[in-house]
């Protein structure tokens, strides 16, 4: 009896496993679909236009959006670290800390990248081109602070490591850099092409 219970307890383990699994797979399908959507616009906007960037606006400074590249990478990189310190299980939350402490920085330097184009005059109903802009890094940051809130919210759940641990740090993992595959993706075909 007691055995069967411990199997069927096993077998709810993994079940929930597959779930959780399946659930951020889902959630990363609708959010790049949203993304993929908004680009498809970007593009036709961007290849049916005579000029670009439009008349009127000079595309801008690459300085802060190639910081907040670098620095999303580096919080990718530094998080593939830790995560396969958790799957060796060495639960040093360092590597969990500096991703966290880089997210913040991200989001600092896209505070300072808005204050900027402010500072040179373009503002959300400065046209289209500008609009854009504005909307991809909002809608972006917006998930970037659902990241910091994974973050945040693994860095306590691994206090109570369990059978499920390895998957909330994969499955963050996912969500931590997709965001940084779609800020590379944004940062190519708005600021650089």
């Amino acid at each position: 009896m007691a055995q069967a219970q411990a199997h069927n307890i096993a077998q709810a383990k993994e079940g929930d496993k597959v779930i959780s699994t399946i659930a951020m797979i889902v959630t990363l399908v609708s959010f790049g679909m949203l993304f993929l959507t908004l680009m498809m616009g970007f593009a036709i906007y961007r290849f049916t236009a005579p000029v670009w960037p439009p008349a009127g606006m000079e595309k801008p400074s690459l300085l802060l959006p190639t910081i907040s590249t670098l620095v999303i990478v580096l919080s990718s990189i530094i998080y593939m670290s830790f995560e396969k310190n958790v799957v060796k299980g060495m639960a040093d939350k360092r590597g969990l800390t500096w991703t966290l402490i880089l997210g913040v920085a991200f989001m600092v330097s896209q505070f300072l990248f808005w204050n900027q184009l402010k500072s040179h005059g373009i503002f959300v109903s400065s046209g289209i081109f500008a609009s854009i802009i504005y909307a991809f890094t909002w809608i972006h940051a917006a998930h970037i602070v659902a990241g910091l809130g994974l973050l945040v919210w693994l860095y306590s759940a691994l206090k109570t490591a369990d059978s499920m641990t390895a998957v909330k740090v994969a499955n963050v993992g996912k969500f931590w850099h997709f965001l940084g595959i779609v800020w590379i993706i944004m940062f190519v075909t708005i600021f650089v092409l």
